[in-house]
């Protein structure tokens, strides 16, 4: 098995287990705050994000589909604004990439568990600064990420 199959497989576990199976800090003793980052799409048509903390309690999530991609941008096409395809996560496997949104906030992205919902308005921009590997895992459409990780 490939260190990336192995790495897709354990993301996908994490993601489906509530974020409860996260790895304590060597410096403390309770568990690191699982969390997700929102792209959404806001009433005027653009973008937002925020950061979401996962409870304890966020239960288990149906996924319809799993696709990985890989990107290896050389720069040399300036990236567009566009929309998810649909709602999803986005596992960040390797490599970097910053999200902006059309508020102007730009945010780093490494090996972040993303929720992608701007699927109207203008949408984001992706930059990849450098090769990435990307896990996509497909929700249902009526999918409320905001009440799965406060656990409702």
């Amino acid at each position: 098995m490939q260190r990336r199959d192995l790495m897709t497989m354990t993301g996908a576990a994490l993601l489906l287990a509530g974020g409860r199976a996260l790895a304590q800090s060597a410096s403390t003793e309770s568990p690191a705050e699982a969390k997700v980052v929102r792209i959404f799409a806001t009433p005027d048509g653009g973008s937002s994000i925020e950061e979401l903390t996962i409870s304890p309690d966020a239960k288990p999530i149906d996924i319809t589909r799993m696709t990985a991609s890989v990107y290896r941008g050389s720069g040399a096409r300036a990236p567009d604004w566009h929309t998810a395809p649909r709602k999803q996560f986005a596992i960040n496997m390797t490599g970097e990439l910053e999200v902006e949104v059309t508020d102007g906030t730009r945010r780093r992205i490494g090996s972040d568990l993303v929720y992608l919902e701007d699927l109207a308005g203008k949408g984001h921009v992706t930059r990849a600064l450098g090769p990435i590997t990307n896990v996509f895992l497909h929700v249902p459409d009526d999918f409320d990420v905001v009440a799965w990780a406060a656990g409702r």
